[in-house]
């Protein structure tokens, strides 16, 4: 089983920008894959409101 980790402020999420950078999309199958929590909160602190979540979801 593998744990990613997803961040979603207000109603978006981070996800992959089409410049390289961090980009926001509503869709959670667009939404950026973090392999550990640590990526998803260093992520989350650079780029997300105050107030982002950090989704856990566990693949098989």
């Amino acid at each position: 089983m593998t744990t990613v980790y997803f961040v979603k402020t207000g109603e978006q999420y981070l996800c992959p920008g089409e410049d390289g950078d961090v980009g926001m999309t509503p869709s959670f199958e667009e939404a950026e894959r973090f392999l550990s929590y640590e990526d998803a909160e260093n992520a989350a602190r650079r780029n997300a409101e105050p107030g982002y979540e950090i989704i856990t979801q566990h693949r098989e």
